[in-house]
């Protein structure tokens, strides 16, 4: 396969087992001009273990856990492709056609800031079972989960417009997220996602689900490595981050439709 404007960028957590078969998968398709990965002080060998397998991966070990967004941000610093491919580590590529479907969806227009796969929790013989994001909440969107739901997919000819992605497998254009301010590194993990899109859609950006293109999620596997109790804890703040990210989002977004409806109402009248 050709080698696209994409650079890889994964973000690891005590997950040495899933990054490794990730980056197996990206080097099987070879989609990206450069792999790089922000580990946030892993205790499980996974820096070490990628260090020895993957060599050529540009690796960048931090000496404590900055949390998700600031190592994005971390990342997005390094990165010098037109498109980054933004990948959680439990995340299993099955399809060299998802980069090309990908690239495709940005190169309509530099409007089109990010796009993203249909993510399926496993790849059973029984079928595969569609994780549910954000992104299914537009009701056009809704109709390419509901189709998996029922098992009577429907065709799809081209990617569907939504105002949420989720960020585990997300393709976006690195001057878009420079633009809008990058990640939100005040929510230390969960909340950056939300806060994300709604920057994307208040700067006049469009994003868009890819209902022919799929990848297998294993959500959260890193938490497993967390004692119970701070599990517990870190899914409370999670609740008050995307709370907090939901509400600043749509409002500023509101305030600048105030503004904007406020001037061509004076100006209207002049």
């Amino acid at each position: 396969m050709h080698q696209t404007s994409f650079t890889s960028l994964i973000i690891t957590y005590n997950s040495a087992n899933e990054a490794l078969n990730l980056l197996a998968d990206l080097y099987l398709y070879k989609p990206a001009n450069k792999v790089i990965v922000i580990d946030n002080a892993s205790r499980d060998k996974t820096a070490d273990l990628i260090q020895k397998y993957y060599p050529q991966v540009q690796l960048i070990k931090n000496l404590t856990n900055v949390g998700y967004a600031k190592a994005v941000n971390q990342g997005f610093d390094l990165c010098d492709t037109k498109y980054v491919l933004l990948l959680n580590p439990d995340i299993r590529i099955t399809s060299p056609q998802l980069f090309s479907e990908a690239e495709a969806c940005l190169k309509q227009g530099k409007q089109i800031a990010a796009t993203a796969p249909l993510q399926f929790k496993s790849n059973t013989p029984q079928g595969k079972q569609i994780n549910f994001t954000w992104s299914y909440l537009a009701p056009n969107a809704f109709r390419v989960y509901l189709s998996f739901l029922v098992q009577r997919r429907q065709v799809f000819t081209k990617p569907v417009r939504v105002t949420f992605l989720n960020a585990g497998c997300l393709f976006i254009r690195r001057s878009a997220f420079e633009q809008i301010g990058k990640l939100n590194e005040k929510y230390f993990m969960y909340g950056e996602e939300p806060d994300l899109f709604l920057k994307i859609k208040r700067h006049g950006f469009k994003c868009y689900l890819l209902p022919n293109a799929a990848v297998i999620h294993y959500r959260e596997r890193s938490l497993k490595s967390i004692p119970k109790l701070q599990c517990l804890q870190i899914k409370f703040q999670a609740v008050w981050n995307i709370a907090d990210a939901l509400i600043t989002g749509w409002t500023n977004i509101l305030i600048d439709k105030a503004a904007v409806f406020k001037y061509q109402h004076v100006d209207g009248k002049r």
